[in-house]
């Protein structure tokens, strides 16, 4: 039987490409693409603060007890990923977007480390961090609030009204500008905070407030780290940097729920920042699902 001219081509051509599989003569390969070079900075929510409870160790890339860190975190949980390739964590518990006398490295000197080390260049691709919460004094802001039992929590409202008033001070586009001078191509990603505390409508809740505050003051608080993220967000987004808003992702999981990602109890000084299940149900996939790293590693 005679075919068509078309496919007398194709069946050559067939039989042309069987013909080199089994002669075992190579074919041509699809490159790898490189994994995504990626740098981790930020404050106590960046470095794993809590992960490990009642563990924390000295950040290797300092060698220093100015710069602490909890544990492995969503940091390391994105190393592992193909498309990604951690060049170097500097995320310091206590770290803070303006200048401090703590002695801690602040965002942007943390950027100048990374730098420094040739970890933050123009080949780096990702920069992550959490920043703001220790600008805003947040510590104080919980026992403002936990102390205040009166019906309204006026105490914690005026104190998180002053937070939001800082974080609106806060020089998040220098921070950004900063972290770009040094790695000019990085996509950066500013992370938010999660509600601490388990309010009365929601369906997990145990005890609203944790037993921390009353209800009342927990209901002020979380709003307060809304308008936290939200400054965050429009602050970062006009730098032209992502924000990440990792609230849908803690939502039920709150102090005061029948299952809370973050600490409270013996270890105080991990107090009110996430379990390990924090940081791996919590902050991680809120990042890979804004983030999508293996796109960005092809791009």
């Amino acid at each position: 039987m005679q075919f068509p001219a078309p496919y007398r081509r194709s069946a050559a051509a067939f039989a042309a490409v069987t013909a080199l599989i089994f002669s075992g003569a190579s074919t041509p390969a699809f490159a790898a693409q490189d994994p995504v070079k990626y740098v981790n900075l930020g404050d106590s929510y960046s470095s794993g603060w809590g992960s490990l409870a009642p563990t924390a160790a000295v950040n290797p890339e300092y060698n220093s007890p100015a710069c602490m860190q909890g544990g492995p975190a969503d940091a390391a949980m994105f190393d592992q990923l193909q498309s990604v390739a951690l060049a170097g964590d500097y995320a310091c518990a206590g770290a803070t977007v303006g200048d401090s006398n703590s002695g801690i490295p602040t965002i942007a000197q943390q950027a100048a480390k990374a730098s420094l080390d040739g970890a933050l260049n123009s080949t780096t691709g990702l920069v992550t961090l959490t920043a703001g919460g220790n600008d805003v004094n947040f510590g104080q802001i919980i026992g403002a609030c936990a102390a205040d039992m009166s019906p309204e929590a006026t105490g914690c409202q005026a104190a998180t009204a002053y937070g939001v008033d800082l974080a609106n001070r806060l020089s998040v586009a220098a921070t950004v500008g900063t972290i770009r001078g040094y790695a000019g191509n990085a996509k950066i990603v500013w992370l938010g905070y999660p509600r601490l505390f388990a309010t009365a409508g929601e369906s997990t809740t145990v005890i609203s407030g944790g037993g921390v505050m009353s209800a009342a003051a927990a209901a002020v608080f979380d709003k307060g780290t809304d308008q936290l993220n939200a400054v965050l967000a429009s602050k970062a987004r006009s730098a032209g940097a992502q924000f990440v808003d990792v609230t849908p992702k803690f939502a039920g999981h709150e102090i005061g729920s029948s299952d809370s990602w973050i600490n409270l109890g013996p270890y105080t000084q991990f107090n009110f920042h996430p379990t390990a299940e924090g940081y791996s149900e919590g902050y991680y996939p809120a990042m890979v699902s804004a983030i999508k790293p293996a796109q960005l590693a092809k791009g």
